[in-house]
């Protein structure tokens, strides 16, 4: 992956990341910081889960797994989308196994047969009649907070945790000028990587390794170009997401083999726009890749400690999509390698952190956004 060049930005942690050292190893396979991180970031944090259009209709739905918590999100009778733990209410029992899938009629245990509505409410649970103090409204399923931006779908399992707008209002306010709610998904790809998911956040979060890595990459958008976006939400306040702009060379225009595309720019695109691709993470596992022509995300999902299950997405103009000819593979073949390229330096890397010679290491002049990552873990995990 790439970010911009810490010359443009270095001033904003005051030259804190010349005199910091990187987390020890351990941090990235020790399997009670994975847990905690599981508490403090994914259960405590919007998560960006999927689009509004993967569930269009009544009993349309998506499942995920965070950590031991599967989660289930489906659009509802009255039309709106609602998520939901997975799990019945009279004996935690696994609800529903598939991924996806289309108008549900019922949700079913399929232990003891109690059944639920699309919008959560508990419709029967046989040889209930006799019991005391039971009140079937009382026992819907266990909701979780969900709420929409840009035509994504986001959940958050903190009952206590601020609105969405609030919480990441200042990263939206960079992007609310582009019709992110009309893309269209255009391909996916998914990937199994061997390596820790805050290896992948901080990859995402440099471009030091760029030229020896990303060749193709670095040709079209070197590595030293583009500036970062102030990330502070008031000029003090550390906000949960960092990132800003690579510029293309020469007169390249799009993230291709040949840096050039017949795709149009993506509406509200401005002359800057055009020459800029934005990269933002947002904590803790969104890569937001918006390039002239198309957006791209990655969601990253712990597994196991030394284990990351990696969605990548490209969502492109619909009007773009339905002409003739229209075919995708000029940019996500390329992504694909980079992906690839990416996933195997970071196994690589943390394959040596295991090594008891390593016990951490320096930033270079080009990794400020890596050490602002990682000090908002050690901050968040009560490590420093």
């Amino acid at each position: 992956m790439s970010s911009p060049s810490a010359t443009k930005y270095a001033s904003r942690d005051n030259g804190e990341h010349l005199a910091a050292k990187t987390p020890p190893g351990s941090l990235y396979w020790d399997e009670g910081i994975l847990r905690q991180e599981y508490e403090r970031f994914f259960f405590r944090s919007w998560l960006n889960v999927g689009r509004e259009e993967q569930i269009p209709d009544a009993g349309d739905f998506l499942t995920l797994q965070i950590g031991d918590e599967s989660i289930l999100v489906i659009r509802g009778t009255d039309g709106s989308a609602r998520s939901f733990y997975n799990i019945c209410r009279h004996r935690g029992t696994r609800l529903v196994w598939e991924e996806t899938g289309k108008k549900l009629r019922s949700i079913v245990c399929p232990y003891h047969a109690w059944s639920y509505t699309a919008n959560g409410a508990l419709a029967g649970a046989p040889h209930t009649e006799e019991l005391k103090d039971f009140r079937r409204e009382d026992y819907g399923l266990h909701p979780i907070r969900l709420e929409t931006w840009g035509g994504f779908l986001w959940i958050n399992l903190d009952e206590k945790a601020p609105p969405l707008n609030e919480e990441l209002g200042a990263f939206f306010s960079r992007f609310d000028r582009f019709p992110l709610s009309e893309l269209r998904l255009g391909s996916r790809k998914s990937y199994d990587v061997q390596a820790n998911w805050k290896l992948l956040v901080e990859n995402y979060s440099e471009c030091y390794h760029c030229a020896p890595i990303h060749p193709d990459l670095n040709r079209v958008t070197p590595y030293f170009s583009g500036e970062v976006g102030d990330y502070f939400t008031n000029g003090a306040e550390r906000a949960p997401f960092s990132g800003g702009s690579m510029n293309f060379a020469g007169d390249y225009a799009s993230m291709t083999w040949s840096g050039y595309t017949n795709r149009p720019p993506l509406k509200g695109m401005t002359e800057k726009d055009r020459n800029s691709i934005y990269y933002y993470a947002i904590f803790p596992n969104l890569f937001f890749s918006l390039h002239p022509d198309f957006l791209m995300i990655h969601r990253a999902y712990p597994v196991t400690p030394t284990r990351s299950k990696i969605e990548c997405e490209f969502y492109f103009d619909p009007e773009t999509m339905a002409q003739p000819g229209f075919d995708p593979s000029d940019t996500t073949e390329l992504w694909d390698l980079i992906n690839r390229q990416d996933w195997n330096v970071c196994e690589r890397a943390q394959q040596g952190m295991r090594s008891r010679a390593w016990k951490g290491g320096r930033y270079s002049s080009q990794e400020v956004q890596v050490h602002d990552f990682d000090k908002y873990v050690m901050e968040r995990l009560g490590l420093k």
